[in-house]
């Protein structure tokens, strides 16, 4: 269970020696598993980490490994099984495209996706880009993208079925079983998984009354139970592959400390359905792609928790689309050209309403083009201008609420471009100087125009979200190991060394935000203009193939451009100044153990920065023993200091001896997170 997630280098080695020592540098062949994603960090023009799901506990899940990587903040509305969204570069989650295997899952309703409904052992990997995309995975400028790949064939020690089950604290549990091999020219890969909890554990709560504190005291979320079973399988051979990925979830949904739902529910059935195929064509590669997805949910709010009466309402999306991309080599340099089409159907139905289903529907297809231009005959200097554009008409449900309710709605045509330059100079074998800028748009989702789930009126004039973005930055992977004087003490080898440095900027307009109103409804609004940047710095070390460190660190300055002096240059909501993530691995024969800690600056619930959120800490222990070959034990520890409220300064205080109260840790306020939790699991491999 070693480490190798790319992360921030505590310990680096100076290229500056003192007079009486030397750094020698190890001439034998490098460690695979030093330098697994190395060629990916050094080639890919934007920054890509690889994340593994062997370097997380068994129950972690892509929003909890993507929110330990640079970059990335995940927010979450409660305890297991409940929404979780990861912000990239103080982006809003909707900037992160995701995709499975190639295929955006993006729907009609709602431009992001619960990344807490997916287990990431699931997976072989996830690719995380922050930045620049490549054209064919969407082109993002802002946020990035998350391409979660299924690995097909055996593992990476040859293993064909991998089991592993267990149980922890808050009634958490899971059982998960794969497997993968070789069938002649063709490879396989089949999981079917089960994790649920009955989730239910004690908050600080203040009882609506923050400045009074006689009556505060602990009390039971409740309504948090979750069941999930996933089924994913998929073949495929050296040009083409095909799969299907089927998830069911039942969930309650407890709604907020100050408003708790004891009857609501969500029930969600997602299936994806795709295929592709490389085929040459002459010195051309066509790269086609076909998919279907399908998204059924079910709400049920008897008793009006949800704060827009009883409800009980199905939700379907279907969606469908193809693409065709096509590479060309020209001479030393590259092109690419494709064409996406894509079609998606929203249907609304009220189960307790007389009235037919209200449906909507956006039809749309983008082209794009971009070219690796080889500029020196090393291939050492690589400039790609790439160019999407993307057009799309859009057939709204009409309203539910308000004046307007049930009023039909007249489509809206939105065309946007997306050009962008991206390079990458590879100054030494092991050193990478990457950079990129362009012009990004996020169009609004139907809930954010017309729709209503609950809690959310539409906004049908809402503009699309636009503005530059660049980044630049290096990258630093040797190849090989060093070995490091010590003085008397026996010389240091570092076997696996790691470094990036990143800088980014955005300049948003009529950036898209959910704004409440009265009670807890809210409206999706364009609120400012908004500036972005910062830095990242990345890295990881490991000592003698035992020891690894890793930590990785994001600054982050945010300013909203606006007139109203209630709102100008203060930061946006949710966005900590400061994120730093750090972690020690040990590893030796069967026996591993590790320990990290994830600390956040201060920040802001509301765009008037006047709900504060305190700097907090949250650390976390675990340790695996092979107990015979091929079964592992393990025990995790997450939050380990049990944090569960934090000290909130009033500034100015509101009378005398009253200067801080305790507020309960929270991601959004009103939605607590849970304390201290165990998590055991035994798993087993055979090849």
């Amino acid at each position: 269970m070693t480490l190798k997630r790319i992360a921030l280098l505590p310990l680096f080695v100076s290229s500056v020696a003192q007079a009486d020592e030397t750094i020698i540098v190890v001439d034998k062949a490098p460690d695979p598993e030093a330098v697994r994603d190395r060629d990916r960090a050094l080639g890919d023009a934007p920054f890509v980490t690889v994340i593994h799901p062997d370097d997380h506990p068994a129950t972690a899940s892509v929003a909890d490994a993507v929110g330990a990587a640079v970059g990335a903040q995940t927010r979450s509305l409660g305890g297991l099984g409940a929404y979780e969204s990861v912000t990239v570069r103080g982006a809003a989650p909707g900037h992160t495209v995701v995709l499975i295997d190639g295929v955006p899952i993006a729907r009609i309703a709602a431009v992001t996706t619960d990344l807490g409904r997916f287990a990431l052992d699931s997976f072989g990997q996830v690719d995380f880009y922050r930045g620049a995309v490549p054209v064919e995975l969407g082109g993002a400028g802002v946020g990035g993208a998350l391409n979660l790949v299924t690995r097909l064939g055996r593992g990476e020690h040859g293993e064909r079925i991998t089991a592993s089950l267990g149980g922890g604290s808050f009634g958490a549990r899971h059982l998960r079983v794969h497997y993968g091999d070789a069938h002649g020219a063709w490879l396989s890969s089949t999981t079917l998984g089960y994790q649920g909890a009955t989730g239910d554990y004690t908050y600080w709560a203040d009882n609506g009354t923050p400045l009074e504190p006689r009556d505060d005291g602990w009390k039971k979320r409740a309504n948090n139970a979750f069941d999930q079973v996933d089924l994913a399988s998929r073949a495929g051979r050296d040009g083409g592959a095909a799969g299907l990925r089927l998830a069911y979830k039942d969930q309650g949904l407890p709604g907020s400390a100050t408003q708790p739902s004891a009857a609501a529910s969500l029930v969600t059935f997602d299936g994806i359905a795709d295929g592709r195929i490389d085929v040459p064509v002459g010195a051309l590669l066509a790269k086609q792609l076909g998919y279907v997805l399908v998204e059924r949910q079910h709400l049920r709010d008897p008793m009006g928790e949800l704060g827009l009466g009883a409800q009980a309402r199905d939700y379907l999306t279907l969606s469908g689309g193809a693409s065709s991309t096509w590479v060309a080599p020209l001479g030393r340099h590259r092109a690419t050209a494709g064409l996406e089409l894509r079609a998606d159907r929203f249907s609304d139905r009220d189960a307790g309403a007389t009235r037919a289903a209200l449906v909507g529907d956006r039809v749309g297809g983008a082209v794009l083009a971009a070219v690796d231009l080889v500029v020196d005959p090393e291939g050492r200097i690589v400039i790609t201008p790439a160019f999407r554009l993307d057009a799309l008409r859009t057939a709204p449900t009409p309203m539910t609420e308000g004046p307007m309710a049930l009023v039909p709605e007249r489509p809206r045509n939105d065309v946007v471009p997306s050009p962008r330059l991206s390079a990458r100079v590879a100054v030494v074998d092991d050193v990478a100087i990457k950079a990129s800028a362009g012009w990004y748009v996020r169009l609004p989702t139907l809930i954010e125009l017309f729709g209503d789930r609950g809690t959310i009126v539409g906004s049908p004039a809402l503009l699309p979200e636009r503005g530059p973005s660049a980044d630049v930055g290096f990258v630093i992977a040797p190849a090989r190991g060093y070995k490091i004087p010590n003085g008397e003490l026996p010389e240091i080898f570092v076997d696996r060394l790691f470094l990036e440095v990143a800088g980014f900027a955005t300049r948003a307009h009529d950036t898209i935000a959910l704004v409440p109103t009265a009670g807890l409804v809210f409206h999706a609004a364009n609120i400012a203009d908004a500036m972005t940047y910062g830095g990242e710095l990345v890295g990881s070390a490991r000592i003698a193939r035992t020891v690894s460190l890793t930590a990785n660190y994001t600054h982050l300055v945010t300013a909203q451009l606006v007139p109203d002096l209630a709102f100008a240059n203060k930061r946006l909501p949710r966005q900590p100044g400061d994120a730093i993530y750090a972690r020690t691995d040990v590893v030796r024969g069967g026996v591993a153990a590790w320990f990290d800690a994830a600390w956040q600056s201060d920040t802001f619930l509301d765009q008037a920065n006047l709900q504060p959120i305190p700097a907090r800490v949250l650390l976390g222990v675990g340790a695996r023993v092979e107990l015979v070959s091929h079964v592992g034990l393990s025990i995790s520890v997450a939050n380990l200091a049990d944090l569960r409220t934090e000290q909130l300064a009033l500034v100015p205080p509101p009378r005398p001896g009253l200067d801080s109260v305790p507020t309960p840790l929270a991601d959004y306020a009103g939605f607590p997170l849970p304390g201290r939790s165990y998590y055991l699991a035994l798993d087993w491999s055979h090849r």
